[in-house]
């Protein structure tokens, strides 16, 4: 598994709010990378709001504590150290296991962000037509609007001379 924004593996991995998981050293860059004193940050993956002050916990009620997480928390991966040679290849069995599910995964999710993305594109260029055929229409509409009032006004001309020879 890989940092979102370095593309390298986690180094010290922690979580926001939203759930993404960064580099603590990716995250820290990017928070610092804003310029005014903001204590309101948005995730870089899906710009979900987050704030970076923590609440002092002596201000918060004894019962409330539990629930009052850090915005930025740290995240561990695996179980830990193995007590036995045996477990540790099972282990190293499952952690491979799940890496490939994982990459077979993404790679999954890759080519069907691949396909959606050919068919926004699809969609556009086909928006784009219509709008540009609604546009033709209009103009021919009123193209013949105006040849039609120009029609009646000399219809109109034509029946007062009519009117005025009879």
């Amino acid at each position: 598994m890989s940092c979102s924004i370095c593309y390298e593996r986690f180094t010290s991995p922690v979580s926001l709010p939203c759930g993404h998981v960064f580099c603590r050293e990716c995250i820290q860059r990017t928070v610092d990378t804003i310029k005014c004193c903001s204590v309101q940050h948005f995730c870089p993956t899906c710009r979900a709001a987050y704030n970076v002050v923590t609440i002092d916990s002596s201000l918060i009620p004894p019962y409330l504590r539990p629930h009052v997480l850090p915005p930025i928390r740290p995240v561990f991966f695996g179980s830990g150290s193995p007590s036995s040679p045996a477990s540790a290849e099972s282990s190293h069995q499952n952690t491979a296991a799940s890496i490939g599910r994982v990459t077979a995964e993404a790679d999954a999710l890759r080519t069907s962000c691949i396909t959606w993305r050919q068919r926004a594109e699809v969609h556009a260029a086909a928006n784009a037509a219509l709008l540009g055929f609604a546009r033709k229409a209009k103009e021919a509409a009123l193209r013949m609007r105006s040849e039609r009032d120009a029609a009646r006004s000399e219809c109109l001309v034509l029946k007062r001379k009519l009117s005025e020879i009879m």
